[in-house]
């Protein structure tokens, strides 16, 4: 058997001895595993897809709530578009609900908009008279009589206005629980309208 030179004085070359011949084959094949580079990026790509997700949740969640907050603007706006397409009449007679055919129509055509979100509170409410302000949006109220009858004359000479507030809301359930939005958080959106 062939020797290799070695520093001992021995006859036998091999430092290890019977040990040393059973564990050099292990340690040369993961030796060249370890020299190995094929599966690279598997590995790579297991180590940062958690850390890449952990990061992609929050920005998902975001754009789903903004989604929803876009959906609720657009029931409002649906909502206003009827009330300011079919104004209120008490003479007018619709078939939406018998105790309150124009609110229940002005909620109809919201929830006809958005079909596909549930839970919505809908709500056609503060039905006032007054006139537009000069100086900001806010509608003056007072003075002006009861709606949809309203009565009298503006600062500017014009005749008040019937206006309805227009008003949507529903709770925006996260898609994590780690979620920078909380767990579940209120959202809405309402317009006051001029309808008469």
């Amino acid at each position: 058997m062939p020797c290799r030179p070695c520093t001992l004085p021995s006859r036998d070359c091999r430092p290890f001895g019977r040990l040393g011949a059973l564990v050099l084959p292990y340690l040369a094949k993961i030796g060249v595993l370890a020299r190995d580079r094929r599966g690279m990026s598997a590995v790579e790509f297991g180590l940062a897809a958690p850390v890449f997700l952990a990061m992609l949740t929050p920005v998902i969640d975001l754009g789903l709530a903004f989604s929803e907050q876009t959906r609720l603007n657009q029931m409002v706006e649906a909502g206003a578009q009827y009330a300011t397409a079919n104004p209120y009449n008490s003479s007018t007679t619709t078939t939406c609900d018998s105790t309150n055919p124009w609110t229940a129509c002005v909620t109809s055509a919201m929830t006809n908009a958005q079909s596909t979100l549930t839970g919505i509170t809908t709500n056609v409410g503060s039905e006032t008279c007054g006139c537009p302000n000069a100086t900001n949006t806010l509608i003056s109220t007072g003075g002006y009589g009861t709606p949809p009858s309203c009565s009298g004359s503006c600062p500017d000479g014009s005749s008040p206005g019937y206006y309805v507030t227009i008003s949507t809301s529903i709770t925006y359930t996260s898609v994590m629980p780690y979620s920078i939005l909380g767990s579940s958080t209120a959202l809405s959106s309402s317009a006051t309208v001029r309808v008469q």
